[in-house]
């Protein structure tokens, strides 16, 4: 199944970028990066200062990579980067060519998808297999 704004919440997360629009912990709100690890209740985040290829071949746990934020995903609004074919269709509800935040800078190849992060609570590879509802805002 292709990874579209429709079937986001029925795939695997690592390796897509997101950031944190709303959060019950507003210390979270704007954190930005790449997934690099996902759990059945968070998010590992790789900001962009970190260097994820290091994060990843390091023998410590992940919060110990500087850099490396985990995001509970209940209480979490999450937008994620959708590029190339992925954005090809933004007339689905809950895609936008350009960030909530953006003064107008839309790009054709880009879709930011954004989601409840409690749509996303399980193991991941059981909302792989088993599909998620899709709860757009």
């Amino acid at each position: 199944m292709a990874l579209t704004p429709e079937t986001l919440p029925r795939h695997e997360l690592a390796g897509l970028h997101v950031r944190v629009v709303e959060s019950t912990d507003p210390s979270k709100v704007g954190i930005e990066g790449t997934v690099v690890e996902e759990t059945m209740r968070t998010l590992l985040v790789a900001t962009e200062a970190t260097d994820e290829a290091a994060v990843r071949a390091s023998g410590a746990t992940r919060e110990q990579g500087d850099g490396v934020k985990r995001v509970p995903k209940g209480g979490t609004t999450f937008e994620f980067l959708l590029t190339d074919e992925t954005a090809a269709d933004r007339k689905e509800a809950g895609t936008t060519s350009e960030r909530a935040d953006s003064a107008g800078s839309t790009r054709e190849d880009v879709a930011y998808v954004t989601v409840d992060g409690g749509t996303l609570l399980s193991r991941p590879a059981l909302r792989t297999e088993n599909g998620a509802e899709h709860r757009w805002q």
